[in-house]
């Protein structure tokens, strides 16, 4: 086969193994020999232009006596323009008869709400549902065209009104509130900048763990035996996580730190043993959280509040905790 171009001085690439075709792609210097049933994609590239959009023609082996190869006309593939998502085809010319598959990717909080594929005459075509955001369908004779609609996902709308799908800590407290392992400040508001307070904490990590009974409740004078948290601080206590704040107070109303809460979780994963300086200025090496912020920053749970500083003492908000532990349990 040959290929040619009306723009003198433009140089052609091709592929013929389904990959678009640029610059870096095969160039074009005379007849293609096929032996086989092939698809080839070309373009045309030229210095101070654009270059030019992709054409594409299957040659389709016939099983005739001369063994000929013929020319099988490629109808176009078209995606029409979409908001909130995004849309693929592949091949993006395609013969009749031909598997074309659609790749549809809603971005962060939303989600595909309808998907039609349009033959020539407007007509619908059967789709199948290959899961993770597939769909494929078989390619009539004529261009078709692809039609997507993607929507708000409104899943976080079941559970705050206040996290939204732009926020760093969307995923996280998606996930922690679909697992239960945490509630809001109300019915609908989780006060993601809240700072967190020690019963949070350990109330999280309790529940991250699936809610251990501990074997006896603690002796703290401000837990309750009734505290939503009194489970949780006893099972943290007994499993080395935190002590109290004295001998007889645990301190539950108090503000958790971001060395306490690295302290915490990295007790709870049993993996306070990092070695080495982490290199903040404001992290002795020999501070009680020094391993434990090296062992954070290293698994990618946190990292410092500027390049040299990690605010061991500023407050950790709901938000952080919360995304702390996403790092920490997704990451396995």
């Amino acid at each position: 086969m040959e290929i040619s171009c009306a723009t003198p001085g433009a140089s052609i690439y091709y592929t013929t193994d389904g990959t678009m075709p640029t610059s870096n792609s095969t160039a074009y210097n005379g007849a293609i020999s096929l032996t086989s049933t092939t698809t080839i994609q070309a373009i045309a590239v030229k210095a101070d232009m654009n270059d030019s959009a992709v054409a594409a023609v299957t040659f389709t082996r016939r099983s005739s006596s001369g063994g000929d190869i013929s020319s099988v006309p490629g109808y176009d593939v078209s995606a029409d323009k979409t908001e909130n998502g995004a849309i693929a085809v592949s091949p993006q010319s395609a013969s009749k008869g031909d598997t074309v598959t659609i790749t549809a990717t809603p971005d962060k909080g939303y989600t595909l709400e309808s998907l039609t594929v349009l033959d020539k005459d407007g007509k619908a075509l059967t789709l199948t549902d290959k899961g993770g955001g597939k769909y494929t369908f078989v390619m009539p004779a004529g261009k078709v065209m692809v039609k997507a609609v993607f929507m708000d996902d409104n899943t976080m709308l079941n559970f705050f009104t206040d996290v939204h799908a732009e926020d760093y800590y969307y995923d996280a407290v998606l996930w922690a509130a679909q697992k239960g392992i945490t509630g809001g400040m109300s019915d609908t508001l989780f006060a993601p900048n809240a700072a967190c307070i020690r019963a949070q904490i350990v109330t999280f990590l309790w529940r991250t763990a699936g809610s251990p009974e501990p074997k006896a409740l603690s002796s703290f004078a401000d837990v309750p035996a009734d505290a939503y948290y009194a489970k949780a601080v006893a099972w943290a206590v007994e499993n080395g996580i935190t002590n109290g704040t004295t001998d007889t107070t645990f301190g539950p109303d108090e503000t958790c730190t971001r060395a306490h809460g690295v302290t915490f979780l990295s007790r709870a994963a049993k993996a306070n043993t990092a070695f080495g300086n982490s290199n903040f200025a404001d992290v002795d090496a020999n501070a009680y959280y020094a391993s434990a912020v090296k062992w954070a920053v290293d698994n990618g749970i946190t990292n410092g509040i500027s390049s040299s500083l990690f605010g061991p003492d500023s407050s950790c908000t709901r938000a952080q905790i919360v995304t702390f532990l996403y790092r920490m349990y997704q990451g396995k």
